[in-house]
């Protein structure tokens, strides 16, 4: 990989503002992409300048599903800093836990699915796609054996992927099953790495710089360069020292 093939998800150094000093290193080491996240929230005054500063471009971003609800904001602030790809991370809030928003059966997965895809036309209007990113919940099978990421990816041929390597191996599955079946739906990809498979995938501890852990991301890279991924976006969910995961993880790659 070169190092213009790398871009970030910002949510790895939420813990490390002001946004701008973070951004100002991002772009010294070479990483001319960043992948947002809370798009209804973000003040596009402050990232529109750190865009023109850093020279950095935003090609996608998180938002909830809820926010969904108020389309024309989530419009607004994706042209306003030039974004192309929007995507929804996870059902809709409920319960007292991230996990239990992954709690649904089938046909609760199924409806999920639906209206996600209900927006798809607003956004390709716009010149805007829409997608949806797993976690791990998504790839553990249901009482009909049935997986949930099937019940939301299949409802639209249009609604687009990004799929989180570390997160799908994390819920059991083998992604180069999941990245030759999503190919065409596929338009960006979340590098994250284990220190093993031993221990809980799903405890934070467990993340490493990428290609310092156990996945063979020569094999999984070579799979996503048959699809339409546009994307590599490294993400660590809780980092210690977010400089030396993305510089690691950097060297890492551009090995491969």
């Amino acid at each position: 990989m070169k190092t213009t093939d790398i871009s970030l998800q910002l949510y790895t150094t939420r813990n490390f503002q002001p946004y701008e000093k973070i951004l100002q290193f991002v772009s010294k080491i070479g990483i001319t992409n960043i992948e947002l996240f809370g798009l209804e929230n973000i003040n596009t005054e402050e990232f529109k300048k750190i865009k023109e500063d850093f020279q950095i471009s935003f090609k996608s971003s998180h938002f909830s599903f809820e926010a969904l609800k108020d389309t024309s904001n989530i419009i607004k602030k994706a042209k306003d800093l030039n974004v192309k790809h929007l995507i929804v991370p996870a059902p809709p809030i409920k319960g007292n836990s991230f996990e239990d928003q992954f709690s649904m059966n089938e046909s609760e997965w199924v409806s999920f699915g639906k209206e996600l895809s209900s927006y798809i036309t607003v956004f390709t209007n716009e010149g805007l796609t829409l997608g949806y990113h797993n976690h791990s919940f998504e790839f553990i099978p249901l009482e009909s054996q049935k997986l949930p990421i099937e019940c939301v990816m299949d409802q639209n041929e249009n609604l687009k992927f990004e799929i989180d390597i570390g997160w799908a191996i994390a819920g059991g599955a083998d992604p180069k099953k999941w990245i030759e079946r999503y190919s065409e739906k596929i338009i960006a990809c979340h590098l994250k790495d284990f220190f093993d498979s031993e221990n809980n995938m799903l405890d934070h501890e467990n993340q490493t710089s990428v290609g310092s852990g156990f996945i063979n991301w020569k094999d999984i890279i070579s799979d996503m360069h048959k699809t339409n991924c546009e994307l590599f976006i490294l993400e660590h969910d809780d980092p210690k020292d977010y400089k030396n995961y993305i510089t690691d993880s950097m060297n890492n790659l551009l090995k491969i």
